[in-house]
C-alpha cells in the first residue's frame, strides 16, 4: 500500500527540517559540542527529508522545470550574490577575506564556494534529476533500489579515489541512496498515524541508542558530503543514518510542532542559503575564545536567519523557492 503525505500531518516534517537546519548551523558556526553519531545523521537527514516529497511529474522536462524553480535557481542566485560580495570586499579591502574561495569559476574548479553551504542545493538538484530518470525508466522498486545503490557505490568510489567531478555531481551520487530511503519511507505507514504511535518515543530512543552504540564500539563512521569524503564503512553509515533519521522523525511525530523550529524548518532554504554570510561577520566581531562566545554566535546566527525569512518571502520569493521564476 502506498501512503501519501497529507497536509494536515506536515507539521512534524517541518519540525524535523527545523531540527536539521539548526544542527547544520550549529555545526558550521563551530560550536564545540560533541553529540555521538550526529555526523552520521545530520546531512543524511536533509537528503532523506527531501526524498520524502519526490514526484516525477510524468516527464523529465516538467520535473526539470520544477526543480529549477525550487532548487537550481536559488543556488544560482545565492552563488552569484555571494561572489558579488566577494569581489566588492576584495576591491575595497584587498586581502581582507580569508577563504579558500578564489572566484566565480569555483563551481567548476573546486568544492569551496564563498557561500559554502549552498553546495547542498547543487548536490540535491542532481540527486533529484538522477532519481527522476530512474523513476521514469525503471518501474520496479527492487530494480530501482539496486540501481540507486550501484550509483551510490560509484559515488563512494569517486570519493575514496579522490576523484573530483565539478558541480557536486559525485556528492549527489553518494547521497542518492539516502534520498531514495526517504522516498521509500513515504510508502510505509511509519510517517502516518498508526496503532504503534504510542511507542514512538521509546522506539526513537532505542534507534538512537543503536547509533550511539555503533559510534562507541565501531567508531565515528560518516560521510563529509561537501568534499565527498567517506569516513569508514559506507553500508554502516547508511544503516546508522537510517536508524538515526527514523529516530528523529518518530520523535518529531510525537512532539508534532514547536512553533519556532517548525517555522524555521518550513522555510529552511532561507537559513541554509544565508547563515554562512551571517555567522562569518559575527565571528569577526565576537572573539571565539570561550564556549559562551560560540553559543552566542550560534544563537545570533539562528535568530538573524529567522528574521531574514519574512524579508525574503516578501521581497525575493523567487530566490527562495516561494515563487516560480520559470512559469
Amino acid at each position: 500500500m502506498s501512503y501519501q503525505v497529507k497536509k494536515q500531518r506536515l507539521d512534524y516534517i517541518d519540525l524535523a527540517k527545523g531540527v536539521c537546519i539548526t544542527l547544520v548551523i550549529i555545526g558550521h558556526t563551530g560550536l564545540s559540542v560533541t553529540i555521538p553519531g550526529l555526523d552520521a545523521i545530520r546531512m543524511p537527514l536533509y537528503f532523506m527529508l527531501s526524498g520524502l516529497f519526490f514526484k516525477d511529474y510524468g516527464s523529465l522536462r516538467e520535473f526539470f522545470k520544477k526543480k529549477f524553480n525550487k532548487i537550481l535557481f536559488p543556488f544560482i542566485f545565492f552563488y552569484l550574490t555571494a561572489y558579488v560580495i566577494f569581489y566588492c570586499v576584495e576591491y575595497i579591502l584587498p586581502g581582507w577575506i580569508v577563504s579558500r574561495a578564489r572566484g566565480i569559476e569555483d563551481v567548476w574548479t573546486q568544492r569551496q564556494y564563498f557561500n559554502g553551504p549552498i553546495w547542498f542545493l547543487l548536490a540535491l538538484f542532481w540527486a533529484n534529476i538522477l532519481f527522476c530518470i530512474i523513476s521514469l525508466t525503471v518501474r520496479n522498486l527492487v530494480a530501482q533500489g539496486i540501481l540507486v545503490i550501484a550509483i551510490g557505490c560509484l559515488g563512494v568510489q569517486c570519493g575514496r579515489s579522490c576523484l573530483f567531478i565539478p558541480l557536486m555531481f559525485d556528492s549527489s551520487m553518494t547521497a542518492l541512496p539516502f534520498f531514495w530511503v526517504g522516498y521509500m519511507l513515504k510508502k510505509t505507514p511509519i510517517l502516518y498515524p498508526n496503532r504503534f504511535d504510542k511507542f514512538n518515543v521509546l522506539i526513537a530512543v532505542g534507534l538512537y541508542g543503536l547509533v550511539v552504540l555503533a559510534y562507541y564500539m565501531l567508531g565515528n563512521h560518516y560521510i563529509g558530503f561537501h568534499n565527498n569524503n567517506i569516513h569508514g564503512s559506507y553500508p554502516l553509515i547508511l544503516l546508522m543514518a537510517v536508524a538515526g533519521v527514523v529516530a528523529v522523525l518518530l520523535l518529531c511525530k510525537s512532539i508534532k510542532t514547536l512553533p519556532f523550529l517548525t517555522f524555521f524548518g518550513r522555510y529552511s532554504i532561507i537559513p541554509l542559503c544565508t547563515h554562512h554570510m551571517v555567522y562569518r561577520p559575527l565571528k569577526l566581531v565576537i572573539a571565539q575564545d570561550s564556549l559562551t562566545a560560540e553559543i552566542v554566535v550560534a544563537v545570533l546566527t539562528i535568530l538573524l536567519c529567522a528574521a531574514l525569512i519574512p524579508l525574503f518571502r516578501k521581497y525575493l520569493p523567487w530566490a527562495v523557492a516561494q515563487q516560480d521564476i520559470w512559469k
